[in-house]
């Protein structure tokens, strides 16, 4: 297989081409900005390095963050483009995902934590044993994400840094008597993208950004489209959730739920970027709600409750009666929301939440009425 990858989505732009197992071609170049400018140069320099034509590949591969909002698109745009014209698969990979890969490159029987400062006290983060995230890609504030890779640091095998917070992390780590090792890797890499690109099955749809930081923002309601969740939205989901939720789902999970019987959900957009999701799964005359979630700079832009009508409105669909859902007691918002949309407390389960939190089981009954999305369900 023959692979052009490209990223521009953090401090680096680079080019790479893959053919079969080997790296034919790179080029990568520290890059705080200016990537729109350095891109296309770049990838035509690499691949006049070769004797390849752009035809000639068969999967072309992107970075889709997190990253800078700039940088995340300069690679998308680009690449999109060639998608287009080429008629060739478009495959996205993390930022964070590339960087663990070049570091399990240098340490090849370790576990890897990736750091990578987000500023305003936050950093992105993830755990990664060989290709399996332990943590999902999130972002969190630096001192809640030490906390989550803190319980992988000390494990029978030694703990990797990668990540602009790389040092900052074993400071936080080695004050607290764990042990960790400082790796090379600080950015992310094509040449990591393309391999990581070509071992993955071929996507069924084109890479999308990955936001975890989105900007404050209030929407008019025409601006917020509803769409249904598949389950190459796995990244997607997975990231959206760890920004959000206590429970940490791979994308795996998203993608067995969404493929699996009854599985349903719906992916909230605005201008092109997700801001949210809710997840479910429907079985006979019953449906649960696993997880709904908006990201924090689009909450209060009545997002949430749009995405609890039509996920009542798929349940009726399916032939749901009743609807469950769980929400931690201290969450009065969401209960309020919840509330609101005609749930009623019908149970308890002590301590559920990783915090020590109950989680109030609430239900409500389902009346179906004909919508599209975004549109009314009831609830009584």
């Amino acid at each position: 297989m023959r692979v052009l990858a490209v990223d521009t989505a953090l401090g680096a732009c680079s080019v790479a081409i893959l053919d079969g197992e080997t790296i034919v071609a790179h080029r990568w170049t520290a890059m705080a900005r200016g990537h729109a400018e350095a891109l296309a140069p770049m990838v035509q320099e690499v691949l006049e390095g070769t004797d390849m034509t752009f035809a000639e590949f068969d999967r072309l591969a992107v970075t889709t963050g997190p990253g800078t909002f700039t940088g995340q698109r300069v690679g998308l745009a680009f690449m999109r483009g060639l998608r287009l014209a080429l008629d060739r698969p478009l495959a996205g990979v993390t930022t964070l995902d590339a960087m663990a890969a070049a570091a399990a490159a240098e340490h090849p029987a370790e576990l890897i934590a990736v750091v990578h400062d987000a500023k305003r006290g936050e950093a992105y983060g993830a755990v990664f044993d060989g290709k399996e995230p332990l943590l999902p890609v999130c972002l969190a504030d630096f001192d809640r994400l030490m906390e989550d890779i803190a319980r992988f640091a000390g494990a029978d095998r030694g703990l990797v840094l990668a990540g602009t917070g790389a040092e900052s992390a074993a400071h936080w780590l080695h004050a607290r008597g764990r042990a960790a090792v400082v790796g090379a890797v600080r950015q992310p890499d094509a040449r990591y993208v393309a391999r990581l690109a070509a071992a993955r099955p071929e996507p069924e749809m084109a890479a999308r950004p990955l936001y975890l930081r989105l900007p404050d923002a209030k929407l008019s309601r025409n601006a917020i489209r509803l769409r249904p969740a598949v389950a190459a939205d796995g990244d997607l989901l997975a990231g959206l959730n760890a920004a959000s939720l206590p429970e940490n789902w791979d994308a795996g999970f998203f993608a067995q739920v969404l493929d699996g019987p009854g599985g349903f959900g719906f992916v909230a957009e605005a201008h092109g970027v997700a801001t949210g999701f809710v997840l479910a799964r429907a079985a006979a005359a019953e449906a649960e709600i696993l997880a709904i979630a908006v990201s924090a700079a689009y909450r209060r832009n009545g997002i949430a409750r749009r995405l609890l009508v039509e996920a009542v409105a798929q349940a009726g669909r399916l032939g749901a009666a009743n609807l469950f859902l769980e929400v931690a007691d201290d969450n009065v918002p969401a209960q309020n929301l919840y509330e609101s949309q005609g749930f009623r407390l019908v149970g308890r389960r002590k301590r559920y939440y990783p915090g020590g939190q109950d989680a109030l089981l609430l239900r409500a009954a389902v009346l179906l009425e004909p919508c599209g999305l975004g549109e009314s369900g009831k609830v009584e």
